[in-house]
């Protein structure tokens, strides 16, 4: 039988491009052909930009003046951080012949999930579903799909709470799916605010794989720092003194922001998603602000702190990696704003065998939940 896969996989993004490598090889691997599908609209290859998604997100945010503002910020913000060319290219290739995208046009979506050969369509993971959206996409809840059909695996709301411009149409459309897991525990309050069903987490498709086997050796030792905002000074002074202590060399991804300048032991490196896994594996310590970043380095058994970020969106997604440490009684390694002035930056001393038991435990609550949604579509059909 045949699956198809709608998520999030441009934007070069390492952990846009791995959760959906990682769900999609999770299914093949329970014996599904998996196909990510998506509409053939997009006048960009490395992003998501559709006619249809800008003009409804001018016509919800047109009157909405803080909304249109973030918008917009949003956008030039992922415009000025831009990856290199060969960093784009990597991110080409990997979607080119790991993801190998199906593009199809609104009719060809619908005769794809409408067919026999169709056991079903899951949407996720990642913020597919972010609350504060100028564009709440029919798309991602599946609407396309026949209702028999739909299965949500781990989407993230990116938020804790919806705006109230969003919780009409966000209400319509989840009560129209009739298998829901979210990612983060409080994915789960914002589905029974909005429907009042009762549904549960499940993990980000990044941790559903073992990465072992793709990791590649590495005869340096080095520092990573991996963040998606520009980190403050004090948090870089930091770092930079405890490389010199350790003679560390201090690698950064994916960004040259204008603050490392001032600090010639960093190096930016070019890494594309399949070199992901590696550079964190190997890293004698990763300092992140990304989600991603702090699943992987707990996949791995990496060594991490993690930043908040300084939201200067409305609405803040800390929530994404406080649900998650939390979860795995490790909250103690996320450093808030407020405590980046006195944080400690040794290397912490973790117990990743209670992490990873920990992690088993919610592979197998995961992959209980997507079979089974799986298996009773099957039966009813």
């Amino acid at each position: 039988m045949r699956i198809g896969l709608v998520t999030l996989y441009r934007g070069y993004n390492y952990g846009t491009s791995l959760q959906a490598y990682a769900l999609k090889t999770y299914l093949e691997n329970l014996g599904y052909e998996t196909d990510i599908i998506w509409k053939r609209e997009s006048a960009h290859s490395g992003r998501d930009i559709r006619l249809e998604k800008i003009f409804r997100m001018c016509k919800r945010s047109i009157f909405r003046p803080k909304l249109f503002k973030e918008t917009v910020k949003g956008y030039l913000g992922n415009f000025h951080n831009a990856p290199s060319k060969k960093i784009k290219q990597k991110y080409l290739d990997f979607t080119e012949q790991k993801l190998k995208v199906h593009a199809l046009s609104n009719k060809q979506l619908k005769e794809f999930a409408a067919s026999p050969k169709t056991l079903a369509v899951v949407c996720g993971s990642d913020q597919i579903w972010k609350v504060n959206a100028a564009n709440v996409d029919p798309m991602f809840y599946l609407q396309f799909v026949p209702k028999e059909k739909r299965v949500a695996y781990a989407p993230s709301f990116g938020g804790s709470s919806v705006p109230n411009y969003n919780k009409k149409i966000i209400s319509k459309y989840l009560k129209s799916i009739p298998y829901i897991s979210v990612r983060e525990k409080s994915g789960i309050d914002v589905v029974y605010q909005l429907t009042g069903r009762k549904v549960e987490s499940v993990i980000d498709p990044t941790l559903l794989m073992d990465w072992h086997e793709l990791i590649k050796p590495s005869k340096e030792d080095y520092i990573l720092l991996y963040f998606l905002d520009e980190p403050s000074d004090l948090v870089l002074k930091k770092i930079v003194k405890v490389a010199q202590k350790k003679h560390l060399k201090i690698y950064a991804i994916p960004h040259q922001f204008d603050k490392y300048d001032k600090y010639p032991e960093i190096q930016l490196k070019s890494v594309g998603p399949m070199e992901f896994p590696s550079i964190i594996a190997n890293a004698s310590c990763v300092y992140t602000d990304s989600f991603h970043g702090t699943a992987f380095s707990v996949n791995l058994n990496s060594p991490f702190m993690t930043f908040q970020r300084n939201y200067k969106s409305f609405k803040s997604q800390s929530s994404r990696i406080t649900n998650f440490l939390e979860l795995l009684d490790l909250s103690t390694q996320y450093i808030t704003l407020q405590q980046q002035t006195s944080f400690n930056p040794d290397f912490p001393q973790l117990d990743f065998g209670k992490v990873n038991r920990e992690i088993k435990k919610q592979r197998e609550k995961s992959y209980k939940y997507l079979t089974g949604a799986l298996r009773d579509i099957r039966v009813r059909s």
